[in-house]
């Protein structure tokens, strides 16, 4: 057997190893690189983002109507791997991803209305290169997909989000023996999905105490914030996938999200440049696949939110075999620097880790710009920030490490 041979094998072992940790419920779904969202941001939260809102660029994945809250102040976010990531620590699964956002607010538009829309794109690949199968026979091993998503936010006493992500799939595990034949086909599929879903934040303190405020050090005007959200999302709604016998099909890694997100946290003001002097947010997602198969191996379909329990998985922290519970903390310093903390568990994990860190120029253009009065430097400051993040991801028996920079530009209205 050649060494490129046995690379594929390899791949096929990687596969079957991840779809039982990740996937150990009823049914075992085709392409797992679906459920693993790239952002590097909520991987280290334990892979909690739906109901966390955030301008990621690739924070949709799990939920599009993050699209809404990124475009009531954002315009244009650019984020990317700097190079391939080592995909579960092998060093045989290169895994690489960029995403863009666009958004605009029509508040200017429409007297004060603040009605926003924004528009993602999501390119995720891992790509294992081209090998010899049999002899004459030679092809790649890849996954890959495509996201465009489309989000709308308002903001009228609370914010509601929705949004919708259409994917373009293209999958290949090489060349392949048709069964009971000397024929040889393609291992090629290339499914489409479809994902949509709401997130809702309530600004407690703005909504109860809108006037309520305080000095620091008896003249720096600060004011708290106390949010709660709600997030819920179904991901990957497709068909099922065949490789080579249709006989053998796998279905989609059809999927619901539900959770909450509380953030708190202090914002200051000097010479009237606004300024985050601290935040702190605990989210939670839990998630189950939509997948079940009887006695026999009939496929079905879970509607609603599928067996996620309110009580148990949300509130009580306590996963199942069937749901994993995904919870985590974030904590961020002068809009500068980030530390994220996560955790996940149920249905085939056992309580697996995360973390993460994250720097950001937006604190440090905004307390610069308090005491300059460059005109340049301060459009600057009031217009676009740099992002870069850290993280990786404990699976138990290896671990997955992601890093990404993000561009970014807003406040911008015709």
């Amino acid at each position: 057997m050649c060494s490129y041979k046995k690379v594929s094998l390899l791949f096929l072992f990687v596969l079957g190893l991840v779809k039982l940790n990740i996937y150990a419920q009823s049914a075992l779904p085709a392409l797992p690189m679906l459920y693993i969202n790239p952002s590097p941001r909520i991987n280290a939260l334990g892979m909690a983002g739906a109901s966390l809102p955030t301008n990621d660029p690739f924070g949709f994945y799990y939920n599009p109507a993050q699209l809404g809250y990124f475009s009531q102040t954002n315009n244009l976010s650019y984020e990317l791997y700097p190079s391939n990531e080592d995909w579960l620590g092998l060093g045989v699964w290169p895994y690489r991803n960029s995403a863009v956002n666009i958004g605009y607010n029509f508040k200017n538009e429409l007297n004060g209305l603040s009605l926003s829309a924004g528009f993602g794109y999501i390119h995720s690949e891992s790509n294992l290169g081209t090998y010899m199968f049999y002899p004459g026979y030679t092809s790649s091993i890849y996954d890959k997909y495509d996201a465009y998503s489309l989000g709308i936010g308002v903001d009228y006493y609370v914010q509601f989000n929705i949004g919708f992500t259409y994917k373009s799939i293209n999958s290949s595990l090489g060349v392949w023996q048709i069964p009971g034949t000397s024929q040889y086909k393609n291992a090629q599929v290339s499914p489409t999905a479809v994902d949509y879903g709401v997130l809702m934040t309530v600004p407690v303190l703005k909504l109860t105490a809108p006037e309520y405020k305080f000095n620091l050090l008896n003249e720096i005007p600060a004011v708290p914030y106390f949010n709660i959200s709600l997030g819920y999302s179904r991901l990957n709604q497709g068909g099922e996938v065949a490789y080579v016998d249709p006989a053998q099909s796998d279905p989609m890694p059809r999927t619901a999200r539900l959770g909450y997100a509380i953030s708190t946290g202090l914002d200051i003001e000097i010479h009237n440049n606004k300024f985050r002097l601290f935040g702190y947010d605990f989210t939670v997602d839990a998630d189950e696949m939509l997948i079940s198969r009887d006695t026999s191996f009939n496929l079905s379909y879970k509607s609603g939110i599928g067996n996620i329990s309110i009580g148990r998985n949300l509130i009580g922290l306590k996963s199942s075999d069937n749901v994993v519970v995904h919870k985590a903390h974030e904590f961020n310093l002068c809009e500068t620097f980030t530390v994220m903390i996560g955790r996940f568990d149920g249905a085939g994990y056992f309580n697996n880790e995360s973390n993460g860190i994250g720097m950001r120029l937006k604190g440090i253009l905004t307390l610069l710009k308090a005491y300059t009065t460059n005109e340049t430097f301060n459009f600057i400051a009031d217009h676009m920030d740099v992002q870069y993040y850290s993280s990786k991801i404990n699976f138990g028996w290896t671990e997955s490490k992601f890093e990404s920079i993000n561009i970014s530009f807003y406040n911008f209205m015709l």
